[in-house]
């Protein structure tokens, strides 16, 4: 299970969520949190899903995006999550 934190409509109240993927996944994504990131996600208003890999880069600016991806809400988020863990390992 890889945790999430979701920011929800309308004020952007948080709840944490657990998206389940492959082993695999789940390793990848585990060593970019091992390093300091985390991952986040969220329903814009035009119903699309962002997904964002999060990381301190620079202490001066804290936590920044490192990663993004928006993608329609559905059935193929998690070939998404997938590709959002893939590219965010290339930060730790």
């Amino acid at each position: 299970m890889i945790p999430f934190t979701q920011y929800l409509l309308p004020n952007g109240r948080k709840r944490d969520e657990t998206i389940e993927r492959s082993p695999e996944i789940e390793a990848l994504a585990q060593k970019f949190i091992d390093s300091g990131g985390r991952y986040e996600c969220e329903i814009l208003t035009t119903g699309h899903v962002s997904l964002t890999a999060v990381k301190t880069i620079d202490e001066d600016e804290g936590p920044q995006d490192v990663e993004i991806i928006i993608c329609a809400n559905g059935p193929g988020i998690g070939e998404k999550v997938d590709e959002l863990v893939r590219k965010s390992v290339s930060h730790i």
